[in-house]
């Protein structure tokens, strides 16, 4: 009990601190995940910078709940520009090609769109469209889990 407590204190600090870098779209009042949680980490390509990292929470109880930042590597005049997103996954399934597919739905805010995320195997998530469709591309849209 007293570790719970601990951690609750822990991560309501450490959201305290990084209120300031939230931006208005997502301050909807969502909590960070705070119990066991998955935690998934990778570099995606970016369509005019170097790349954007991801780094992605998801509690892995019955709350779903979500903390995604997103960190735009050399955004603005060469520096990095980091959003923090709270709220719920979603687990959706569709059919791609005839197969079932199932990924993670993220939802950023207002004015952001979803961002989903398949789910390939127990250690990795793949960027995908809101048709649950792979990019067409050679390049990385995975993030792999930290153990």
């Amino acid at each position: 009990m007293k570790r719970t407590v601990m951690m609750l204190a822990a991560c309501a600090m450490l959201a305290a601190c990084q209120q300031q870098n939230k931006t208005a779209a997502n301050q909807g009042g969502n909590e960070a995940p705070v119990a066991d949680s998955l935690h998934f980490v990778g570099e995606l390509p970016a369509a005019d910078g170097p790349g954007i990292r991801y780094d992605l929470r998801i509690a892995n109880d019955s709350t779903a709940g979500f903390t995604m930042t997103e960190t735009y590597l050399e955004a603005e005049n060469g520096k990095d520009q980091t959003t923090i997103y709270t709220g719920k996954a979603e687990t959706v399934t569709q059919t791609v090609d005839g197969k079932e597919v199932k990924a993670y739905k993220f939802e950023l805010g207002d004015n952001t769109p979803a961002t989903y995320f398949k789910i390939v195997n127990d250690s990795t998530l793949r960027m995908v469209n809101d048709e649950l469709e792979e990019a067409a591309s050679e390049l990385n849209y995975d993030l792999k889990l930290l153990r």
